[in-house]
């Protein structure tokens, strides 16, 4: 915590601030954000835009900062009483945040230009409030889908079609990713797994695979942990059944051979792994890292002038809605998305939320999650957006995001906590070191025990504050996030 807060302080002292000349009479906003590579140069652009017209007629100046441990540093920043105007955090910060004082409410802003309920889908409009209160607004959202290697299906057809599976379509149901899984892995010599069809341990969102199961792990009205529900228990047997049959030492040794994601190595990009869970940006990662997969045809210039009928020819890849393990429920979908917050005790709040209302029009947005290859987190898309993505599949997303099975994280003020507990499990599972209502158990009885601390000393912190002189009005920086 020490070297963070150093790190914070250095930051606020000494930059960077990436060489540009303020002009005159304008008001400066500090943003932190936690993006890098190409999407901090996109986000740049859209900063560049605002400064040179609304910031300009509004003397508004925002001033770009793309920093690593962005939750901890805000969250130090804030305590300390010299937070930024501006921080990009991630969904699971909110309830932490909102619940320690470390926000600023939005809601009032957000009428003053017309954000509304109307403005946004409904998944993100709801993770956007904690307790009945906006404390954030979408920067980019997304939605989690099934990516597939269309040409691995293709080159596997004949043991497809004799498994019964079509290698032409994705897979439906649950029980038909299994089987595409089973015939599209393959082993090589003494037992060595050369490609996964799918691996559940390899999925960024294995802690949400009780979704696709028709599951909750909370129950906001009790405030109880359900991760022993049967829908939770069965998530996680499922992703125990691929060591059982792939065998854990096969499992782990291809696993721990993986590259890095943001690598031309990465597995799918290399034909290692025939379908994951992804979520939309993946079409960006592709096309920088391995653009060969993305023009199979034509080049990308010629391709976005094209029908979007034509347009998907042009990718060795797809997208498709998760299957779900349920009969019935269809276009499950975990929605998630970065986040805009003012932190509590900003210098300039309302001209910090100019920013993010500019964000914010359609118009913008569409910029923005376009050339990241994203869905929009808003009620309405032009044409044009859906049409000329660079991620040909957005409207997958789309409809995914603005379905009646999408879901948000729970709205849990320790849900970093739970994350980590979560992902102790899907580990321990996955080794076959534990069976799954054991370890869900387990985990629940911790994770219980800590919220009802913090609640406690929530309530106590809540007291104490009620006690003293001027009980009501806003908390001064630095004295809410203790």
């Amino acid at each position: 915590m020490t070297l963070l807060a150093l790190s914070v302080l250095a930051v606020l002292a000494f930059g960077p601030r990436g060489g540009a000349v303020i002009p005159p009479h304008r008001v400066v906003i500090e943003y932190w954000e936690k993006w890098t590579g190409n999407e901090a140069r996109q986000m740049r652009k859209i900063v560049h835009s605002f400064n040179h017209t609304v910031g300009r007629r509004r003397g508004i100046y925002v001033r770009y900062l793309s920093t690593s441990n962005i939750d901890q540093k805000t969250l130090i920043a804030t305590a300390a009483g010299v937070p930024p105007d501006i921080a990009g955090l991630w969904d699971m910060d909110l309830a932490a945040f909102a619940s320690l004082g470390a926000l600023t409410p939005l809601g009032r802003y957000a009428r003053e230009y017309g954000i509304t309920a109307h403005t946004y889908q409904p998944v993100y409009w709801r993770a956007c409030h904690y307790h009945g209160r906006l404390y954030a607004l979408v920067s980019t959202p997304m939605a989690v889908a099934l990516l597939y290697n269309k040409q691995i299906f293709r080159r596997n057809a004949a043991k497809l079609r004799a498994a019964g599976l079509n290698p032409n379509q994705p897979p439906k149901t649950l029980a038909q990713l299994n089987r595409y899984a089973r015939v599209l892995t393959k082993f090589g010599s003494h037992g060595r797994l050369l490609r996964a069809g799918y691996l559940p341990i390899t999925s960024w969102y294995v802690n949400e695979t009780y979704l696709w199961f028709g599951g909750r792990i909370w129950n906001r009205r009790t405030r109880r942990f359900t991760l022993t529900s049967p829908p939770v228990i069965q998530a996680y047997r499922w992703i125990q059944s691929y060591s059982q049959w792939l065998g854990v030492r096969a499992m782990m040794g291809f696993y721990s051979g993986l590259s890095n994601f943001d690598s031309p190595q990465n597995p799918f990009l290399t034909g290692q792994l025939v379908m994951e869970q992804q979520g939309p940006w993946m079409a960006n990662y592709i096309y920088h890292l391995k653009p060969g997969m993305s023009t199979r045809r034509w080049p990308k210039k010629l391709e976005l002038k094209m029908p979007l009928r034509k347009r998907v020819k042009n990718y060795a890849w797809a997208f498709a809605p998760f299957p779900s393990a349920v009969p019935g429920l269809k276009n499950v979908t975990y929605a998630g998305f970065d986040c805009f917050v003012i932190p509590r005790g900003a210098p300039h709040p309302r001209k910090a939320f100019a920013f993010i209302a500019y964000v914010n029009r359609q118009k913008v947005m569409e910029r923005l999650c376009m050339m990241q290859g994203k869905n929009s987190p808003l009620a309405r898309v032009s044409r044009n957006f859906l049409e000329h993505s660079k991620n040909p599949y957005v409207n997958v997303f789309e409809k995914l995001a603005g379905g009646p099975n999408a879901h948000g994280l729970p709205r849990i003020p320790i849900m970093p906590r739970v994350y980590a507990e979560l992902n102790i499990v899907a580990q321990r599972v996955a080794l076959r070191e534990a069976a799954p209502r054991q370890a869900l158990a387990r985990a629940q009885k911790r994770l219980q025990a800590q919220y009802d601390r913090y609640e406690t000393i929530q309530r106590l912190r809540r007291a104490e504050e009620g006690q003293r002189p001027g009980a009501g009005k806003p908390a001064r920086p630095g004295t809410a996030p203790r």
